[in-house]
């Protein structure tokens, strides 16, 4: 009987140091890893889907993209070996602002509404070094999303994400209710407990915070399935915040002092769930 193809499926997650382990991948496979992405930024393959694109790339390793959701593809055929990162989402939320302010699109969104009402005066903090008066402030950029309630910004992007990416089921998207929608209280509270049943399927297993101690358990994992992986020392790509290489409490304390308490309060509850999910990735790390 033939044996199962194994290759690497990278589960792409913007602003979790997807693009440094992209490198590494390309590092190891050169054309055999092969980046794919759907036409639109909502465009989603399922889990059928993503296995046609493995059957029609015979010669090919590793696949990454932002398009595709847990859990894996079951197949007799193929098995998919997935590679997940998680983040701490305060820093990954800080990171995402920092990226925004790096797309001079976006940027120049912000600053034509840095006078609306989506804008509060009220106990702003200092502006941090580095951010000049036409630059939204973090903590700005946080009170505009909460108060931007035409696109539900704030449910979407600053509460639960990770939660809501990683608790897909076969088939489809996992599944979510929006609480006090419409308004800046608003959170998203996504099905936690198949977010931590997905990850548990994962081998490639990640944390941002700690990207090289983790990834270089890779090499010793993918042996198992008949797959080489070398560990190479690459600079981080897509880095957006001057923080990067502090400790995660030094980065959370910066992060908080940035933030009006309110905004910091908010944000602590409205993501509660992935901070669950963080401690759990810990756990299984450790």
């Amino acid at each position: 009987m033939n044996a199962k193809r194994s290759v690497i499926v990278h589960y792409h997650t913007f602003k979790n140091s997807g693009t440094s382990f992209d490198k590494l991948l390309t590092a190891n496979y050169k054309d055999d890893h092969l980046c794919f992405d759907g036409p639109f930024p909502y465009t989603m393959f399922n889990q059928q889907e993503l296995l046609k694109v493995i059957r029609r790339n015979p010669t090919k390793t590793a696949f990454s993209s932002h398009s595709i959701r847990l859990p894996v593809p079951t197949d007799l055929d193929v098995n998919a070996v997935a590679a997940v990162f998680i983040r701490h989402p305060i820093l990954r939320i800080r990171s995402v602002y920092g990226f925004e302010m790096r797309s001079e699109g976006i940027k120049a969104k912000l600053q034509a509404t840095v006078k609306s009402k989506f804008f509060t005066k009220k106990k702003s903090p200092q502006k941090p070094a580095g951010t000049t008066n036409n630059q939204p402030s973090f903590d700005e950029w946080i009170t505009y999303l909460r108060g931007h309630t035409a696109s539900n910004l704030n449910a979407g992007l600053l509460s639960n994400s990770q939660t809501h990416m990683f608790c897909g089921v076969y088939g489809s998207v996992g599944i979510a209710k929006s609480f006090f929608a419409g308004g800046p209280k608003a959170v998203r509270l996504s099905d936690l407990d198949q977010a931590k049943r997905n990850l548990l399927a994962v081998p490639l297993l990640a944390r941002t915070e700690a990207f090289e101690r983790d990834v270089k358990r890779f090499p010793e994992i993918l042996s198992k399935y008949g797959i080489e992986f070398n560990y190479h020392d690459l600079p981080a790509a897509n880095v957006s915040s001057p923080e990067a290489g502090r400790p995660i409490d030094a980065r959370l304390q910066h992060a908080q002092e940035e933030l009006s308490e309110d905004n910091w309060r908010w944000l602590m509850d409205a993501n509660a769930q992935d901070l669950e999910l963080y401690d759990f990735s810990n756990e299984l790390l450790t």
